[in-house]
């Protein structure tokens, strides 16, 4: 990246764009998300490395198999114009906190973005990295033993169902030894990383006291000629996934569900006698796959059907003040 774009990207940190505005609901009371940079207005959040060999920029892209962004105009791209170069390795760092939202990520954080990989498999290619100490020290999402926040992304972890979705895994190897993206995507890929409670403790430093994000690309001595990698779209979003502490924050008493996971039938008790009870089940993606009425109950029976195996939310709306609860539900 240029050092005039680098400076204009800094500068940003004096605007809040309105790309960027979080919704006015509660967080649980919706899916997000909460904050989207789609590149096409500058964002504080994202920071560039400042070198002349950087090679990520942001535009429209005008490659061969790169000619457009996911959302148009603009992307972030390793090269508008041409192929990656040789002996590079190039970054931009996303910082997180509750200062991405006028509400914090008070849930489990979820943090998605649409990319596409055009590089020499298995040797060129693109990774991520997190910092809890301010960009001191750096590890691969995938070898993250500082945090015990993260989401496994290994298929044997069920906690892979939580969000974690469409990831490299261990035996992605990039030519410096990191797991990483590489090869040709033949398209948009849609990838998710979560992590469970509020990582970041003193949301009161920027930039954030625990967790920044880094966008790397590395390449080795060979020139291939190829795109390199794109990315557009990256969302930050919360979603309360439900723990042993409680389930929302919506009323008390919380909702009981058992068993939970279940695979044919689960009983969801509401603590007390309510009257109009309805209730709906997303998936993690936000579509609706189930909706009910129980009316007046202090509990009610949900049954598997046509759910396929994974995580879902139930959210039931009672009373006439239409008290509103969350809770994480999980299929076997």
């Amino acid at each position: 990246m240029k050092r005039n774009a680098l400076i204009l990207f800094l500068l940003g940190t004096l605007l809040r764009v309105s790309a960027q505005a979080p919704d006015s609901k509660w967080i649980g009371d919706t899916l997000g998300p909460w904050t989207v940079i789609n590149f096409e207005e500058i964002s504080p959040y994202i920071i560039f490395h400042s070198s002349e060999d950087d090679s990520w920029e942001v535009g429209p892209p005008q490659k061969t198999i790169f000619n457009a962004a996911y959302s148009p105009p603009n992307a972030i791209v390793t090269s508008l114009s041409g192929y990656y170069s040789v002996n590079n390795h190039s970054w931009f760092d996303l910082i997180v906190g509750d200062f991405n939202t006028n509400y914090g990520y008070y849930f489990d954080l979820f943090i998605d973005f649409r990319h596409r990989i055009d590089s020499d498999t298995l040797l060129d290619g693109g990774y991520v990295t997190v910092s809890w100490n301010k960009g001191q020290s750096w590890q691969n999402i995938l070898d993250d033993t500082i945090s015990p926040h993260y989401y496994s992304a290994t298929p044997s972890s069920h906690f892979g169902w939580y969000g974690n979705t469409n990831l490299y895994d261990a035996t992605n190897l990039l030519c410096n030894g990191e797991h990483g993206f590489s090869g040709k995507s033949n398209g948009w890929i849609h990838s998710c990383m979560a992590w469970y409670s509020l990582p970041v403790k003193d949301p009161g430093s920027f930039p954030a006291d625990t967790m920044i994000l880094r966008f790397n690309f590395i390449s080795d001595n060979i020139q291939n000629n190829r795109e390199g990698w794109m990315i557009d779209d990256i969302r930050i979003f919360s979603i309360d996934l439900g723990g042993g502490i409680k389930d929302s924050p919506f009323g008390s008493p919380p909702l009981r569900i058992t068993p939970n996971p279940f695979s044919e039938t689960a009983r969801v008790e509401l603590g007390k006698t309510s009257d109009r009870v309805t209730y709906t089940l997303l998936d993690l993606s936000g579509r609706l796959v189930s909706h009910g009425e129980p009316g007046t109950c202090n509990g009610f029976d949900l049954l598997r059907g046509d759910l396929e195996r994974g995580v879902y939310l139930l959210k039931v709306i009672s009373g006439p003040g239409k008290e509103a609860r969350v809770s994480r539900l999980v299929v076997w």
